[in-house]
This record gives structure tokens, C-alpha cells and sequence, in this order.
């Protein structure tokens, strides 16, 4: 067995309405006042969900209460947990929310509901390189709107894990199209792009996503949000 694992935890918000009240008694104060600014009752809903199963979830990593934790900010706002060696991250869209968790130094994942948009052949050419654009192009239109998400995650995942954030430039993230598990380059602050490794998740049609990690042997494991509730201790 690795030393290393990733963990991928996922399930949809609606399943949680049940338990808003115990999610939201594991919440900072910080955390509640940000919930109770907000105007809309489904954002308010999902920020208790996301961040109430969170806690939970880390919790039973680092066997402490889930109120224990402290989170900080990184350099470029990505969130880390503070004074512990544990890197998590989440994404979610629509009904499903998505968390990654890790012992390797950093962990990055990104979901995204596969449905046209008129706009996708615009932000493609801002945001795929030219090579990615060009066989984009060239795909029948059908499988367009799929291979699009396919490669945003990817890329979003990526930017996620080195805590930078779609500002470092998607379009310099590039999918080895002949190795899809790879990349065939990265931001030179960033390289090689062999030492980044990654791997798209299974999650249903309607539903692309990706995780990135440092390359390393390490075990991928899927678990449901339930276990976490239930108190479960993961390693």
C-alpha cells in the first residue's frame, strides 16, 4: 500500500437539507456571519452544506472535533488547513459537490455540468493553447461541447492545485492530446510538466471532472459525504 492516498469525496447538496442543523453547529462564527449575509436561501443553503461536510470530513482525518479546525488563506487565496498536514480541495456545480483530500503537498480538482453554451468556441480560443484549439475544432460537433469541459477541468484543476487560480492562464496548461492522463506543458514557474500528474473521475454523462497531484504513487479511493456525517475515521 502507498504511503500517499486521495481521497474523492462527492455527493449533491438536496440529500443534506436533513441535516442543515448539524452541519451548521460545526461552523465558525466567521463562517455563520458569512451565511447570514446572503441573500438568496439556495446560496445560504449550499455554503452551510460546503462547509459543515468539510469540517466533518477533514475531522475524521485528524480525529478532532470538526469546530477544532482553523483554516488560513495561501499566497493567492486558496484555502489550507492551518498548522496541519492535510491538503483538501473542493469545487462544485449545480446539485454536486465535489472534495478532494490529501497527504501529498497539494491537491487540486474541479467539476463542471456538461451542457452547450453558445459561448464555448469564444472562451475555447482565449483559454485552450493553439494546439488544444486546433483539434478542438476539428471534432465533430456532437462531442464539442463534451471534449470542451473535458479540458476546462482539467486545466482548472491544475490551476487549483498550485493555489493561482484561472488568472495564471488556462491556455498555458496543455493536455497532451496523444496522452490524455498528461500534460505536454505547463507555466515554466510550474515545470516540468511530468512532475504534475492527472486523472479524470468518472461521475456520470451529465458531468466532467478532473483531479491534479504531484506525480507520485499514491491510492485513489471514492467515498460518499454519508460516511463522513456517520463519524467515520479515514486514515
Amino acid at each position: 500500500m502507498s504511503e500517499y492516498f486521495v481521497d474523492i469525496w462527492y455527493g449533491g447538496f438536496s440529500g443534506h437539507r436533513a441535516r442543515l442543523p448539524q452541519l451548521r453547529a460545526v461552523m465558525s462564527d466567521d463562517e455563520l456571519g458569512k451565511v447570514e449575509s446572503m441573500l438568496r436561501e439556495q446560496a445560504a443553503m449550499r455554503a452551510i452544506v460546503t462547509r459543515g461536510l468539510l469540517r466533518f470530513t477533514l475531522a475524521g482525518y485528524l480525529h478532532c472535533d470538526p469546530r477544532e479546525l482553523q483554516f488560513a488563506v495561501g499566497a493567492y487565496g486558496k484555502p489550507e488547513l492551518a498548522g496541519r498536514q492535510l491538503a483538501f480541495n473542493l469545487s462544485h456545480t449545480e446539485d454536486s459537490l465535489l472534495l478532494a483530500v490529501s497527504n501529498l503537498q497539494t491537491v487540486g480538482v474541479d467539476v463542471e455540468t456538461v451542457k452547450p453554451r453558445k459561448s464555448l468556441r469564444e472562451i475555447a480560443r482565449r483559454c485552450f493553447s493553439a494546439r488544444e484549439f486546433a483539434h478542438w475544432q476539428r471534432l465533430p460537433p456532437a462531442e464539442q461541447t463534451r471534449q470542451f469541459f473535458r479540458l476546462w477541468t482539467i486545466k482548472e484543476a491544475f490551476v487549483k492545485a498550485v493555489g493561482r487560480g484561472i488568472a495564471l492562464g488556462l491556455e498555458r496548461c496543455e493536455v497532451d492530446i496523444d496522452k490524455p492522463d498528461a500534460f505536454s506543458a505547463v507555466p515554466e514557474e510550474y515545470a516540468p510538466a511530468s512532475a504534475w500528474q492527472l486523472s479524470e473521475l468518472e461521475l456520470g454523462d451529465q458531468l466532467a471532472a478532473a483531479l491534479v497531484v504531484p506525480s507520485a504513487c499514491y491510492e485513489l479511493r471514492r467515498l460518499g459525504f454519508e460516511f463522513a456525517m456517520g463519524g467515520g475515521k479515514h486514515v
